[in-house]
């Protein structure tokens, strides 16, 4: 029920005790109409402001799309479309900005043919494939370039170095040619080299075989032996010296044992001949020299030395006794002193 009808059924209600107060609201309802009237004026205000706002949100949409049919759409309804419409039309703006320096870039690229038909993200993917394609071809022929003419430089250096050498290349020697032949020279020098080495050992040993052992037989090879006939000649040369020296030895052996043999005979015959002379001394009644005078005068002079108190009895006594006493003295000189005519023992044969 609305305000107006409720406040029409109280009126009918009124009663007479209640008549001195219709007056006061008679005053509320005219103050209450002019509150209304105002509000009523805003609200219309209001509305032709929102009605104009949309208008003109329209014509905006309008501009954008111009196949758009207004279907009563919330004024915030059509806000969000107009955004929405005026974005998409700003990245189409941008992507037809894009395919126009895409295609200038094709063109500009000197690319062959006209530009594709594809996406924009497909022909931007299409023409830095090309564009790189392109440049690892200059690279590639670049690199080529480079290395023909750092094969160049250096056949030109090689040819140089062979001539140089006097090996005569051909004027028109490839540079796989100029390097087989700058090898196999350089192998022959290395080889060349080796063997020099090689000669001057063998030769060395040779030499120090046949001058250690000059009767040996050995017979030196020719000056300008190869290393082979070299090493060869030294193995008979050490044959030949083991020879030597085994046959020495055995002479030497033989030798030896003959000295034996006759020093065996020597000593056998003096043997013999002593008993002959001791026998005949002895049927003749002759003494034999004394064996060792020197030492039987030095024991004598010892005991009398003793005897006189010039020789400590306890020393005789450390000793173990006279006879090794004079064995310790006696070995503690040389044969030249107990030989030596002045001294104090042989002057008792004087």
């Amino acid at each position: 029920m609305s305000a107006v009808v409720a406040i029409r059924n109280a009126t009918q209600m009124l009663t007479a005790e209640e008549r001195h107060q219709i007056t006061g609201l008679i005053a509320n309802l005219k103050d209450k109409y002019k509150t209304l009237n105002s509000d009523a004026r805003r609200e219309e205000q209001a509305t032709k402001a929102r009605d104009a706002k949309r208008t003109t949100l329209l014509k905006k949409i309008h501009e954008i799309l111009p196949d758009f049919t207004d279907e009563g759409q919330s004024y915030d309804d059509l806000k969000i479309l107009h955004d929405t419409a005026k974005s998409d039309l700003k990245a189409k703006a941008k992507e037809d900005k894009r395919r126009e320096n895409l295609e200038k870039k094709w063109n500009d690229a000197g690319f062959d043919g006209d530009c594709p038909s594809m996406s924009n993200d497909a022909l931007d993917a299409h023409i830095k494939s090309l564009l790189k394609e392109r440049q690892d071809e200059k690279k590639a022929k670049k690199k080529l370039d480079a290395q023909i003419l750092a094969d160049a430089n250096k056949r030109q250096k090689i040819f140089d170095k062979v001539s140089e050498l006097g090996l005569k290349p051909a004027p028109d020697s490839t540079l796989e040619q100029l390097q087989g032949l700058l090898t196999r020279h350089n192998d022959a020098q290395k080889q060349q080299k080796k063997d020099d080495a090689a000669c001057k050992k063998f030769r060395n040993q040779l030499d120090k075989i046949i001058a250690d052992y000059p009767l040996a037989g050995i017979t030196p090879p020719p000056y300008d032996a190869t290393p082979s006939i070299l090493e060869h000649a030294v193995i008979e040369a050490r044959r030949l010296r083991d020879a030597y020296k085994n046959a020495q030895k055995e002479l030497e052996k033989t030798q030896k044992a003959n000295e034996r043999a006759a020093k065996k005979l020597a000593d056998e015959k003096k043997k013999s001949d002593d008993k002959a002379k001791k026998l005949l001394a002895k049927e003749t009644g002759e003494k034999g020299p004394n064996k060792n005078k020197y030492f039987q005068l030095f024991t004598k002079y010892i005991t009398q030395e003793i005897e006189n108190g010039n020789i400590d009895s306890s020393l005789i006594d450390d000793a173990g006794g006279k006879g090794k006493y004079n064995s310790k003295k006696w070995a503690e000189m040389d044969d030249s002193q107990k030989k030596d005519p002045t001294a104090p023992w042989n002057l008792l044969s004087a």
